[in-house]
């Protein structure tokens, strides 16, 4: 199995002197349509985050899971008073001025994020000077308590399911190509940060998404499923084929289309394409939908499904799928 490129035995075990050799380049590995990074300020964004505001953390215990501490918690207890004063301002400023936007609405902040150098302050002052400073404050910190252990998380999740992945994504991503009506175009970035938003996985763009390593359904096929379904983002966009039938169909019929039915449709169907990929290869998998209760209201719908399981088995063409979904009760 091909495995993360070699440089990451250095990256995992270094100590936290980080120099330009040491982090050449935060990617991890490319695939025909994938690039997965491991990006420091993207991991340190996401850690505060967490930390300010618990969301994460708090979803996984409502859904019955166990949070998967990794050490965080006692190496917080162990800092110096020094160091945990700045920990603990860090956190206040997340808290007053960084969770009230959304993860899944921070592109802008995720595309400036990425393009910024690992080994290095912050110079770039776009969104403000007090945003970068405190970035700049709290890297050290970051870097010398928790990056190290962090980029592991990463890196092992990755190194876990990557050589399926480059497997099935051909045969995956021509099915949904397919059911979409668009042509994939180019690579889609996928950050693995080890904190994450409530879901664990999302795309705040259509070429990039956000994989939680801390998650503990990761450490199974719905890592794979979500790679799948949140790059699917890319094919059914508001001007795909699917998603322009079943605009035209519900202006045609007269009936409001459900806001998020393109959506669970999507998920639905990319779901089944990645259990039938990896059966092919003796592995069993069970839908995100199921799992995590994801649109549990159409999930739970015999007919939602019966639709799709027919357009999925091209018994039916796309506009008579969109008709059927539209009428559903």
């Amino acid at each position: 199995m091909k495995r993360v490129l070699l440089i990451l035995t250095c990256l995992i075990f270094q100590t936290s002197i980080y120099t330009q050799e040491s982090i050449a380049s935060d990617t991890l590995y490319r695939t025909t349509y994938f690039t997965f990074h491991n990006n420091v300020w993207m991991n340190l964004y996401h850690f505060f985050y967490e930390q300010a505001c618990n969301r994460q953390k708090n979803k996984l215990a409502e859904d019955g899971l166990v949070f998967n501490d990794i050490g965080d918690s006692v190496v917080i207890m162990e800092l110096s008073s020094k160091e945990k004063a700045l920990f603990n301002d860090g956190v206040a400023f997340f808290k007053k001025n960084i969770i009230d936007q959304k993860l899944l609405n921070s592109r802008r902040i995720f595309k400036w994020l990425q393009n910024q150098p690992s080994n290095k302050n912050i110079i770039d002052t776009t969104f403000s000077k007090e945003f970068t400073e405190n970035l700049n404050r709290l890297s050290n910190l970051y870097k010398d308590h928790f990056w190290q252990r962090h980029q592991k998380e990463n890196v092992d999740l990755l190194n876990n399911f990557i050589s399926l992945i480059e497997k099935t994504e051909n045969s995956v991503i021509g099915k949904m190509e397919d059911f979409s009506g668009s042509k994939w175009n180019g690579a889609v970035r996928v950050d693995l940060t080890t904190y994450g938003n409530w879901a664990g996985a999302y795309s705040p763009d259509f070429d990039n998404l956000v994989i939680s390593s801390i998650d503990p359904m990761m450490n199974s096929t719905i890592f794979i499923e979500f790679v799948f379904h949140e790059s699917s983002h890319l094919l059914f966009t508001r001007k795909s084929p699917f998603r322009q039938s079943l605009f035209l169909k519900s202006k045609e019929l007269d009936i409001k289309q459900p806001r998020q039915l393109w959506h669970a449709a999507m998920f639905y169907l990319s779901g089944l394409a990645t259990r039938e990929v990896l059966n092919e290869y003796d592995v069993s998998h069970e839908l995100i939908m199921k799992k995590k209760s994801v649109f549990t209201q159409y999930y739970e719908n015999k007919e939602f499904k019966t639709i799709l399981s027919d357009y999925y088995k091209s018994n039916i063409e796309m506009d008579a799928m969109s008709a059927r979904l539209l009428k559903i009760n």
